[in-house]
């Protein structure tokens, strides 16, 4: 499975969706599709540059049409027993077969996608077929090109964003990057010498108004149209015949971090995220990777407001969804929410969906536009049916403001399957409580248990507390400990107040637990300020929630014992020792070695 290309980034799932197969009908005119211009031959002056590395450390989204049965199999048995791991470099992709990620990929249908994607030369073949580019670049003759077809019927993801080698199990020797997910469905890849376009189910077989003089050859073929057409965007699994992996979306693994032990900046915009890209000197136009000089507009990148200004401004959807990114987040560009909104309205209405999402985010929070719920859950609405799980999780939050808590489950685990982090901490936090739904403490450990994966902070403090105290599975302090810490890396508060804690009650644990303290401290945790007051004097103001003190004092009567030291210790914080002696004993007989130290410190 060794590809032989250098240029190896491919476009992403959510700028996959483009109107390049619209535009290469419409080339044909309306009589008969043998009468479009025949693929501009390439001079060697007009090749890209051979022989440079354009560097693939930050991932990217290969086409796999090009990989043979055996290989194809390889890598959905390694999608099926847990998250691939694979090595990528300039040097090729090779799947490591016996190293994985701990996890497993949801699956989330989506409104069928048809596409066409022609690729012109044997620069653009080496760009976007990174496994067998080399060998089918120097196949491809003059004046030919290679045709992809693509029906895409749903997703497959994970919620992991960025593991470390420590992450990692099995034999993972030169393991590089993850699959974070593939789009599925069904591809026909033909290599054509007439210069004629076609749409996408005429390369499946399927009657055509005329006859047509091209010489074809195909290439690779997986997957059947028929079946494709029963796939629905509610569908729990793509249809038989038409799950085969068309695109991977591949991610780095990352070095070991340590955890950020500075304030808290402002909250973030939350947005749709654009993921993948093409390698450095390329861009994405009419979906595919090529020269900028071959395409009349294409996406920009992220980031660069000048290009995303000069590329919006020849209405490409996708660049001016970019930079509404920037304005709406203040990521490279200031910070402007009503110049944002109009920007994600107009790439919206020219087909880039992200942008449809971002312009609801927008609307539910009437943030720099007239607030407006109603035509908000519709954009979330139609773009989870297109496949953004960020949608089906922004439509569930709003459903649960609005008291809707069952439908708001429904569209969170849905989210959840899609890869969207948040979403599962969402919902698991209904299952935990049984809020809307029946409670049911194995499915939100699940859940919270996809959602610590990603990048969400608060989702492993709440996994951690299962762990600690055996809540959906048995008591088990180490993987507590595990999952507070990376909870803390997150930039959690809570994480970083109970790691600790724990680290606190464990002999020679006092640096460790001090250190912990003050990051949570530093981000706003009254417990950790608290904590640090009493034991190591800290000056840190104890400024809890009267909300926060309410539920964890109503928490602790329900023999929730880290609520029990959490108002134990604000109270010995704050001078009130007799109400703190109370609770800290009960933490403390029931096993809290901290609340027992503090109790001792406060006598």
């Amino acid at each position: 499975m060794r590809a032989m290309s250098n240029r190896t980034r491919v476009f992403s799932f959510r700028l996959l969706l483009s109107l390049s197969a619209a535009s290469a009908l419409a080339a044909c005119g309306t009589g008969g599709v043998g009468n479009a211009v025949r693929p501009k031959e390439t001079s060697a002056g007009e090749a890209l540059e051979e022989g440079k590395c354009q560097g693939v450390g930050e991932g990217g989204e290969p086409l796999v049409v090009d990989w043979k049965p055996d290989q194809r199999g390889d890598l959905e048995i390694a999608m099926k027993e847990g998250v691939a791991v694979v090595a990528y470099s300039c040097e090729g992709i090779k799947l490591l077969k016996e190293c994985h990620l701990e996890g497993n990929y949801g699956y989330m249908g989506m409104t069928r996608k048809e596409q066409v994607v022609r690729l012109n030369n044997s620069d653009e073949v080496r760009a976007n077929l990174p496994l067998s580019g080399v060998k089918l670049s120097a196949e491809l003759k003059r004046g030919s090109s290679l045709d992809v077809a693509m029906v895409m019927v749903g997703k497959q993801k994970t919620t992991w964003t960025e593991p470390t080698k420590g992450d990692l199990k099995g034999k993972c020797d030169g393991a590089t990057h993850f699959v974070r997910g593939a789009t599925v469905g069904a591809f026909v890849m033909e290599t054509n010498t007439s210069g004629e376009a076609k749409a996408a189910a005429e390369f499946f077989g399927a009657e055509t108004g005329g006859a047509s003089a091209s010489k074809r050859q195909v290439q690779n073929k997986d997957g059947d149209l028929g079946a494709c057409k029963a796939s629905t965007s509610n569908a729990a699994n793509a249809p038989d015949q038409c799950g085969a992996p068309v695109r991977l979306l591949i991610s780095p693994i990352s070095k070991e971090k340590a955890a950020d032990d500075k304030a808290p900046k402002e909250p973030r915009v939350e947005l749709a995220k654009i993921e993948g890209g093409c390698p450095a000197g390329l861009v994405l136009a009419e979906g595919k990777c090529t020269k900028a000089a071959d395409a009349p507009a294409y996406q920009c990148k992220p980031g660069n407001a000048t290009e995303c200004q000069a590329q919006c401004d020849k209405n490409h959807a996708g660049s001016c969804g970019a930079l509404g990114v920037m304005l709406a987040t203040g990521d490279g560009a200031t910070k402007d929410a009503a110049k944002a909104a109009q920007l994600f309205e107009k790439a919206c209405t020219g087909g880039d969906t992200p942008s449809c999402v971002n312009r609801g985010r927008m609307l539910a929070d009437g943030n720099g536009v007239a607030k407006d719920e109603a035509k908000a859950s519709e954009l979330f609405d139609k773009a989870c049916a297109d496949g953004v799980a960020e949608a089906c999780g922004f439509l569930g939050t709003l459903l649960l403001a609005n008291k809707d808590t069952a439908k708001a489950a429904e569209k969170l685990k849905l989210g959840c399957d899609g890869g969207y982090d948040k979403s599962c901490g969402r919902a698991a936090r209904l299952y935990a409580t049984g809020d809307g739904v029946t409670q049911d403490l194995g499915v939100a450990l699940q859940l919270y248990t996809k959602a610590c994966r990603g990048s969400d902070g608060a989702s492993c403090s709440e996994l951690a507390q299962m762990h600690e105290y055996g809540k959906g599975t048995s008591k088990n302090p180490m993987i507590a400990e595990m999952h507070y810490r990376r909870g803390c890396f997150m930039g959690n508060a809570d994480a970083c107040a109970d790691l600790g804690r724990l680290e606190a009650g464990k002999p020679g644990g006092a640096d460790s637990a001090k250190r912990s303290f003050t990051m949570g401290c530093q981000r706003m945790s009254a417990f950790a300020c608290a904590a640090m007051k009493v034991m190591y004097g800290g000056t840190g103001a104890v400024v809890p929630k009267p909300t926060d003190l309410m539920e964890w004092r109503q928490a602790c009567t329900k023999n929730d014992l880290r609520a029990c030291t959490r108002v134990g210790v604000i109270n010995a914080a704050q001078g009130q020792k007799a109400g703190a002696t109370m609770d800290l004993q009960r933490a403390c007989t029931s096993g809290d070695a901290f609340a027992c130290a503090v109790g001792k410190a406060i006598k």
